[in-house]
């Protein structure tokens, strides 16, 4: 337990280091929020809301304030968890050798993501309250803290496979954008397809839109968000045990 609180702290210390990450925070995310609000105008439109199985009304700005807000918390939990991860890799490998176990390591990784992931969702929610009151703030805000923690689990696996920053970051980016727009009936006519129910944020979308435009719960939907959390903490823990794997070299007698 000692460990387990002293290598969590030390990756939130290095969270709060990272000042590309405070400002992504404090200034990418109000004004991503802020230009999807603006941008879009307010049009009718129909989204699959897989919660009832029928098509949903909604005002095409509010959407896009969701669409935004998730993409804002996708990209930086992705890229935070991505970054922490590998920057800690020789310190990983020396903890390993002094006897910590692995899976410790890897458990305070996902808990520096989860308290990560609820400021971020938080903050988020709260300038999203600034434009517009949805339905559920509060399951509005789970959504968001989904997406973060589905993301940031993506960001752990990348961390230990990609060799530096520039191609994490780019592969966050594409997923995320890529992700988002399939499953956007405003730039994605075929956004109703079943295949989008495989994408990450899926679940996370389909619960924010909940929140926002109806008193329902997706519940079914909101099970994928610890499906993919679990998957990429295994894959991790794969990786993780193969990278800091003590490799010794033969004695010459």
């Amino acid at each position: 337990m000692t460990v387990w609180r002293t290598v969590t702290w030390y990756g939130l210390v290095e969270l709060g280091k990272n000042r590309l990450a405070v400002v992504l925070v404090l200034g990418f995310v109000p004004l991503w929020i802020t230009l999807a609000h603006v941008v879009a105008s307010p049009t009718p439109l129909q989204f699959r809301y897989r919660a009832t199985g029928g098509l949903l009304d909604v005002d095409s700005s509010q959407l896009m304030v969701i669409m935004g807000s998730l993409n804002a918390v996708t990209l930086i939990t992705g890229f935070l968890m991505f970054s922490m991860t590998r920057r800690a890799t020789d310190l990983d490998r020396r903890l390993v050798g002094a006897g910590c176990p692995r899976a410790v390591l890897l458990t305070a990784k996902l808990t520096a993501l989860v308290v990560s992931t609820l400021v971020i969702a938080c903050w988020s929610t709260s300038v999203i309250l600034v434009y517009w009151q949805p339905e559920q703030p509060g399951l509005l805000c789970l959504g968001l803290i989904m997406a973060g923690l589905t993301y940031g689990g993506i960001g752990i696996v990348l961390g230990v496979f990609l060799p530096g920053e520039l191609e994490g970051m780019f592969t966050v980016i594409m997923i995320s954008l890529l992700d988002l727009i399939l499953q956007n009936p405003l730039v994605n006519s075929t956004s109703d397809k079943d295949i989008v129910t495989f994408l990450p944020s899926y679940g996370p979308l389909q619960t924010c839109v909940g929140a926002g435009f109806t008193d329902t719960v997706p519940t079914t939907q909101m099970l994928l968000c610890p499906v993919w959390l679990t998957g990429c903490a295994l894959i991790g823990l794969v990786a993780f045990h193969a990278r800091t794997r003590q490799r010794f070299q033969p004695t010459r007698v």
